[in-house]
């Protein structure tokens, strides 16, 4: 049996991450992992406009060479992690996803889906979106870890998820039409692995502050209220026990 499906295999065609037609599908859309700008960078009624223009403007958002050594890692690497993850989960077949619309202003990219089979190989047993997070690979100031070292950070820092990434999860569990998801932290010598459900609650709570930023149907000081109540809530959906380590 197969156990790994990329998206030729599937006879999807998409375009290669990072290119410009890659940039063009997301034009006009929030897509997953825009949300957690709310979190970190809408400090004052000013950001409101900056923020609104990364996501459905002509703006682009500027990383530092670290971040981009981080990101080309984190790329380099999700086909490592997605064999650890089938060479670890019994009868299971990954799959990798392409750009998936929710509507016409919400999108998702996740990692992959994974189906786990009965013993029988045919019998579906459970089905989840995949998101893969390959951190600790460089310092703050850009100096190489080496795999003890981050094998070290994820056994401190990743108890559990990052409470940030729960709205981009929620977004692609909503693309995929999911009930759950696969959420894994790989590095070298160690590999965490959460099952995170979807919380239809918590997705309309998603969606609300979205939609009253997207809209600017509040004032600031109304919606800082509400992102600060989905940092909190966030949090909670994100307190989940490790699953699998590996």
């Amino acid at each position: 049996m197969q156990r790994i499906w990329t998206l030729k295999d599937q006879g999807i065609t998409s375009p290669e991450q990072g290119t410009e037609e890659w940039l063009n599908q997301r034009e006009g859309r929030i897509t997953g992992s825009k949300p957690s700008n709310l979190f970190f960078q809408f400090k004052s009624e000013e950001d409101w406009d900056e923020i609104l223009n990364l996501w459905l403007g002509d703006g682009k958002e500027e990383f530092d060479e670290t971040s981009k050594k981080r990101m080309a890692w984190g790329s380099e690497k999700e086909d490592i992690a997605a064999q650890a993850i089938i060479d670890n989960i019994p009868n299971s077949v990954f799959f990798d996803c392409p750009l998936m619309p929710i509507d016409d202003i919400y999108a998702a990219s996740p990692d992959g889906a994974i189906i786990v089979f009965e013993e029988d190989g045919k019998t579906p047993k459970w089905h989840a979106n995949i998101e893969i997070k390959c951190p600790g690979k460089y310092t703050q100031d850009g100096k190489e870890n080496s795999p003890e070292a981050m094998k070290k950070m994820v056994e401190k820092k990743w108890k559990v998820p990052a409470f940030y990434y729960m709205t981009q999860i929620h977004m692609e569990m909503a693309a995929q039409k999911t009930t759950e998801t696969l959420f894994v932290v790989w590095t070298p010598i160690l590999t965490r692995m959460w099952r995170i459900p979807f919380d239809m609650n918590y997705w309309n709570m998603c969606l609300d502050v979205l939609e009253s930023f997207r809209t600017k149907s509040v004032s600031y000081e109304v919606m800082r209220s509400k992102i600060d109540k989905l940092r909190r809530r966030s949090m909670m959906v994100s307190n989940q026990p490790i699953w699998k380590e590996i």
